[in-house]
């Protein structure tokens, strides 16, 4: 046994953190270099999108999946399967010398993070007993939040000292060590030999979302009938996925939990959160690169605030809602967000870094505010037993989010045909830019209507 005098659960929950810290330091630092790869690999914001599309598709799509693999093969295998998948999807992405071949690559990248976030909570769940098993997992969170600091300040330095290639070839060394510490102290669990994997749920949500996308990323275009082809196919697709879950002896999403208010209300609040900040994010990097000429690493620097705040605040966050409820505090929360998201329309090309600065420290305050309460609502309105569940769909409501949040934004730059700002080195005009906040406080809207009526009578225990 590797180090054997050490209590292995800290050495299994240090190796878990490396592939979670992998997979948020790769979400947060990709958005950066978007404008420089649409400029390096002389492509345009349709393509770059899917960058970030392509990547989030294959883990909302295989998310559920993985955990149903994980039942049937034993945690480890599929464990091991994520870190050395992504590692090599990640020498694939800096290889890449067209857009097609990226995406493609970032695919792969996909599938191995979607085996990383099933698997790994699995696995400190399983090996913690419960009256540790907050503390384990309080750790995890502390490495997700250091992942997407830690991102946007080593990208921007990476990116403009050695290339975008750089971004991906980082996870090579700690992939590498991953996959080794995993072959030593993760012991090989006892597959359930009868579990039964919804293969048809996961084609059909993978194909409701892929042809829903592809029809967001045309419907910018001059009139077509393909595109609303491709909206017939993903809403066939949800139907057939929904007759499929319901009749499924063991589906990979429970249609009856639906009925609970509080869980349905709260998963959409959580959807149109991330909704709304993942088109904040995948804007930022061009308004202040292409617009603001500023460099990479001052880019990073800019980001850098929101992760940093949410850090910090969300302690706090989660304290207020076990005082008050979540109601007040995940509605506040949406509140910050949605006004400080649409307060940068009054950013112009002369914008001063700290007008930046604060705006990014208020939405990091939203954030923080709002995620701790939400996820506490979401985890407390099922019952103990079905804690796990909740968690793998609070996962899939915050990917999903985050993927229609890109498909959105870049759609709704589509729509501006032109503006009085050119578009810049294939990314998005400025007014293009503006429209985007500007919708995004719509979206804002509705989940606090939403977050607002989710139950009045929610404190605490989440009942």
């Amino acid at each position: 046994m590797f180090l054997p005098r050490v209590n292995r659960r800290w050495w299994v929950t240090f190796n878990i953190s490396i592939g979670i810290f992998m997979s948020t330091l790769d979400a947060s630092v990709v958005n950066i270099s978007l404008p420089t790869i649409t400029q390096a690999l002389d492509t345009h914001l349709k393509a770059v999108a899917w960058v970030v599309i392509a990547y989030l598709i294959v883990i909302t799509g295989c998310l559920l999946w993985m955990g149903r693999l994980a039942d049937l093969f034993g945690q480890k295998r599929i464990y091991l399967f994520g870190l050395f998948t992504f590692t090599v999807g990640s020498a694939l992405c800096g290889l890449s010398s067209t857009i097609y071949f990226l995406i493609g690559s970032r695919m792969i990248q996909g599938l191995g993070s979607s085996a990383l976030m099933a698997v790994g909570p699995a696995i400190i769940t399983t090996i913690f007993p419960e009256k540790d098993r907050g503390q384990a997992l309080g750790i995890i969170g502390s490495i997700v939040s250091v992942g997407f600091i830690t991102g946007p300040l080593l990208g921007g330095f990476l990116v403009e000292h050695f290339g975008w290639q750089s971004i991906f070839f980082i996870n090579l060394p700690v992939g590498g060590f991953g996959i080794f510490l995993s072959s030593r102290v993760l012991e090989r669990s006892q597959p359930a030999g009868k579990v039964q994997v919804d293969v048809w749920g996961a084609l059909l949500l993978f194909s409701f979302l892929t042809f829903l996308l592809l029809f967001l990323n045309r419907a910018g275009d001059e009139w077509s009938p393909l595109p609303y082809g491709w909206l017939f196919v993903s809403l066939c697709s949800l139907v057939l996925f929904l007759v499929v879950e319901y009749r499924f002896p063991s589906p990979l999403v429970d249609l009856h939990l639906f009925r609970t208010r509080l869980f349905i209300s709260s998963l959409g609040t959580s959807l149109l959160s991330f909704w709304m900040n993942a088109a904040h994010a995948f804007i930022l990097p061009f308004f202040l690169q292409n617009i603001l000429k500023c460099s990479p690493s001052k880019v990073g620097m800019l980001i850098f605030p929101i992760a940093f705040t949410v850090m910090v605040w969300a302690p706090l966050g989660g304290r207020i809602s076990d005082r008050v409820g979540v109601r007040i505090p995940a509605t506040l929360g949406l509140t910050v967000t949605s006004l400080t998201i649409f307060s940068f329309t009054f950013l112009e090309s002369s914008a001063s870094d700290y007008s930046i600065l604060w705006r990014q420290v208020l939405l990091g305050i939203g954030i923080g505010l709002f995620n701790p309460a939400n996820n506490s609502a979401i985890i407390g309105s099922l019952s103990q037993d079905r804690i796990g569940l909740a968690s793998s769909f609070l996962a899939l409501s915050r990917n999903l989010g985050m993927v229609i949040g890109v498909a959105f934004a870049e759609m709704i730059i589509a729509l501006r045909k032109s503006g009085p700002f050119p578009a810049i080195n294939g990314g998005p005009s400025l007014e293009s830019i503006h429209d985007v906040w500007t919708w995004a406080l719509f979206i804002g809207l509705t989940a606090i209507l939403i977050s607002w009526i989710r139950g009045k009578g929610f404190h605490n225990s989440g009942r």
